[in-house]
Formats: structure tokens, C-alpha cells, sequence
């Protein structure tokens, strides 16, 4: 007992993060109510919900990342299994003649054939006076939350993924529809000016002018189609599935808005981001090996035990089975070993340290990232707005100008002006609606939630269950 507290008494110390967590988002309204956890669901598109879940469960880079999950859970039932005694079983039997020569066949007088055999049972057990072991099986666990926190962190990178390409493939189309509409606008004018030079109401110039805009809404369709199909063939690659069935990918043709996010407490991304949580799980292994480093200080105790019966025959003359019994124990301590164990701590002290710093790194770019996340969005929101607006002036305007050149109160020019202002505008307004949908998704994705959707259920039996994170 006095040996246990003057081993507890020289423990090494736990480090923590010394980083103060702001009470609000400097970009944000201070707000109790936290982020949507299944946030795709936010935008009302089926589809994008059907496709997040199927690369939830299919996704490739997933299924490794649950593998090496497995590996750690492992090897921390390897590091647990140090604490408790091994048994085994063995046996071994054995023929030994003395006295024979093999080359004449034939025995000396000496000669003796001795026959035997043994079985029985063989414990050993350290026991963990130091902790050490204890620290390892600690340390062992932390690296398995790690895994498990890394492997929440992938699934929320690919749901990003899917998010931001289908949102990429839906701007896409929708830009193609405009820009197609623009170009079957601008052949129509092209032939309206083609049969007005024909009657002397246009000149060649007009008509150049024309033809150039109708080419140049036409070389704006294919960077699109290319666009869209890349969204596609990453989006089935994401799912599961591979590039050449992408064209299965349809986006349904509902209205979508980026719904207003709920960034929560900043202090909550603690317990959400998987990042944030890997490094916390890292601190605490960094943590238990600098104990279990400064427990090479201290004795070691082992203990062993045999059991068995055993017999012997000499001469074809049988001597009986007799039962056998060996216990022992070996205290072991450390008086020089070249400064090895001194090293061993200056590593553990040194990746505590670096564990934390890597942990106070993480929190403050987590906090920039919600930060610059939440003033994009905002930003391109009025942008979008803007946008919006003006793309309807630049119909309205291009209405007008179409009436009175259609009733020859104004020429070509003031006409192919307002078409090139309305596909400008028009073309920049689905930009900023779909960038608006993509800043959205960098805002959930820095807030670091979703992945708690695809979490065991707490009623599920298993390991699954007793390896869930820890709070």
C-alpha cells in the first residue's frame, strides 16, 4: 500500500488546452439553438438526401477508414489483455536412448532407454504496481476514439462532397438552360437581321455583329456540359458506383434555397467536429504515455505458475505419473540502462506537448473556419439578392429594347446591348445562387455536424456500442 501511494504520488501531470472559447460567433447573433444534424435534409431536395445516404454507407474512402477502426479496436483489446494473467497449456514427450552403436547394431552393456512426458498449465501474470500497463490499455483506447473520430471526419467530408458537386451539377444545368435560351434568343435576332439586310433595313455590320453573338452564346455551352458531367461522374464515384453509370444522376427540378444555418455555440464544436475530437482523443493517449513512460521508473512484478503431471519409463520399467507444482515471482527494476529510460519520458513529454499544441491549433482554425464560412455566406447571400434584382431589370430593359426595334424606333446596336447585358447579368445571378448554396455547405461542413445521423443507435448490442465517444 505505501508503495502504491508513493507511486501515485509521482504521476506525471495531464496537459490540457489553454485556448479561451469566444461565448458567440463574431459573424453570427448570439443564439442557443444548434445546427440541423441532418442538414441536407434543410434544402427540400429528395435527391440530394437519397445521394448523402448512399455515400454514407458505400462510400469506399468510408469503408477503409471503418477498417482501420477495426485494426485499433484491436489493438486496444491487445493492450487491455496485458492486464489480466495468461494461461496456456503445453505438453512434450520425449526418447532417449544412451549406449547404442549405430553403425554395429548392436547394444553395450550401458545402453538405457529412457521414455517421458509431460503436460500441465502455465500462468503468468504482471502485476501493474506502476501503472504502466494501465497508462498502455488507456493509451490504446484513445487511439481507438481517434480512429473512430477520423472515420467521422471522412464520412462528413464525403457528404460535403456530394453536397457541393451535386449543387455544382445543379448550377450547371441551370446555367445551361439559360445560356441555351440566350443563344436560341440570339439566332432568332441573327435571322431577323440576316432578312433585314436582305430588304435594306440592316447593313453587313449588323449582321457581323449579330453573328459574332450568336457564336459567342454558343462557346459558352460546352465548358458547361463539361462541368455538369464532371459534378456527375465525381457524384458516383462518392456513392459508390463509377463513372460510367453517372448519367443515371438526375437533380429533380425543385426551387432550392440555402436555408439559414444555426451556427450554435462555439464551445459546441468541441463535441461536433470530428477533427476537434480526434485531437482531443490524441491529447489523452499523448497523455496516458507519458504516465506509462514515467512508470519505467518503478519495479516491475511478474509472477508465474506451473501445473502438470508428469512420467517416466527407463528400460521399458514404468515409474509412475507424479504430479508437479512451480511458483515463482520476480521483481525487476531499472538502475542503468545508458539513459534509455530517460529518453523513453523526454518522447512522451515531448508528444504531450505537441499533442496539445496540435489541439490549440485545431480549435483556432476551427473557429476561423466558422468564422470566414459565416461571413461568405452572408456576403453572397446580398449578393445573390442583387443579383436577382438586376437580372430582372436586364429583362425588363431587353423587353423594351426588342419593342422598339421591332417598331424601328432604334437600331441593331442598342438591342445586341441589352442582350449582352442580360446574359451577363443573368449568367453572374446563377453564379451567385449557386455559389450561395456552396458557401452553405462550407458553413455546415465547418460547424462539423452530420455524421452523428449515421452513428449506432444506442440500442444496438455490441462493441459498436461500448466504443462510442466519450463526452
Amino acid at each position: 500500500m505505501a508503495l502504491s501511494l508513493v507511486l501515485a504520488s509521482c504521476a506525471a501531470p495531464d496537459m490540457h488546452p489553454s485556448v479561451d472559447m469566444p461565448g458567440r460567433f463574431a459573424a453570427a447573433p448570439a443564439s442557443v439553438d444548434e445546427p440541423e444534424t441532418a442538414w441536407w435534409d434543410s434544402y427540400g431536395d429528395p435527391v440530394l438526401g437519397d445521394l448523402v445516404r448512399r455515400a454514407a454507407q458505400e462510400n469506399r474512402d468510408i469503408k477503409v477508414a471503418m477498417e482501420h477502426v477495426r485494426a485499433a479496436r484491436a489493438g486496444e483489446t491487445i493492450s487491455r489483455s496485458w492486464l489480466f494473467p495468461s494461461v496456456g497449456i503445453y505438453g512434450a514427450a520425449f526418447d532417449h536412448k544412451t549406449g547404442f552403436d549405430s553403425f554395429f547394431k548392436q547394444t553395450v552393456p550401458e545402453a538405457a532407454d529412457t521414455k517421458g512426458w509431460q503436460a500441465g498449465v502455465d500462468v503468468s501474470w504482471e502485476i501493474d504496481i506502476a501503472g504502466r500497463l494501465r497508462a498502455g490499455a488507456a493509451a490504446a483506447a484513445a487511439d481507438t476514439r481517434t480512429a473512430e473520430d477520423v472515420a467521422r471526419g471522412v464520412r462528413l467530408l464525403v457528404v460535403s462532397d456530394v453536397a457541393t458537386n451535386y449543387f455544382t451539377l445543379v448550377g450547371a444545368l441551370r446555367q445551361l438552360d439559360t445560356v441555351r435560351a440566350i443563344s436560341a434568343a440570339r439566332d432568332e435576332t441573327l435571322r431577323l437581321v440576316t432578312a433585314r439586310q436582305r430588304v435594306g433595313l440592316a447593313t453587313p455590320f449588323d449582321v457581323e455583329r449579330a453573328q459574332t453573338e450568336a457564336a459567342t452564346a454558343h462557346a459558352a455551352i460546352p465548358p458547361l456540359e463539361t462541368l455538369a458531367a464532371v459534378s456527375r461522374h465525381r457524384i458516383a464515384v462518392l456513392i459508390g458506383d463509377q463513372a460510367f453509370a453517372a448519367s443515371s444522376i438526375a437533380p429533380s427540378r425543385v426551387d432550392i434555397a440555402a436555408p439559414t444555418a444555426r451556427a450554435g455555440q462555439p464551445a459546441a464544436l468541441l463535441q461536433r467536429r470530428p477533427d476537434l475530437l480526434a485531437a482531443q482523443a490524441q491529447l489523452d493517449a499523448a497523455n496516458a504515455r507519458r504516465q506509462q513512460a514515467k512508470a519505467e521508473w518503478f519495479p516491475r512484478l511478474f509472477l508465474g505458475a506451473l501445473f502438470g503431471r508428469e512420467g517416466l519409463d527407463v528400460n521399458g520399467m514404468a515409474l509412475g505419473a507424479a504430479r508437479f507444482t512451480n511458483v515463482a515471482a520476480l521483481l525487476a527494476m531499472p538502475i542503468f540502462n545508458a539513459g534509455r529510460t530517460q529518453a523513453l519520458n523526454d518522447i512522451a513529454e515531448s508528444g504531450q506537448k505537441e499533442a496539445v499544441l496540435r489541439y490549440e491549433n485545431a480549435i483556432v482554425r476551427a473557429l476561423e473556419d466558422v468564422e470566414n464560412s459565416l461571413v461568405a455566406l452572408d456576403d453572397e447571400r446580398q449578393r445573390a439578392q442583387l443579383l436577382d434584382g438586376a437580372a430582372s431589370s436586364a429583362e425588363a430593359a431587353l423587353r423594351r429594347a426588342q419593342s422598339l426595334y421591332d417598331r424601328g424606333q432604334t437600331d441593331l446596336l442598342p438591342l445586341l446591348d441589352a442582350e449582352r447585358s442580360r446574359l451577363s447579368v443573368r449568367v453572374s445571378a446563377n453564379d451567385a445562387n449557386t455559389q450561395l448554396l456552396l458557401d452553405s455547405v462550407q458553413l455546415y461542413k465547418a460547424l462539423g455536424g452530420g455524421w452523428e445521423v449515421f452513428e449506432p443507435s444506442a440500442t444496438s448490442s455490441g462493441a459498436d456500442a461500448a466504443h462510442s465517444p466519450k463526452s
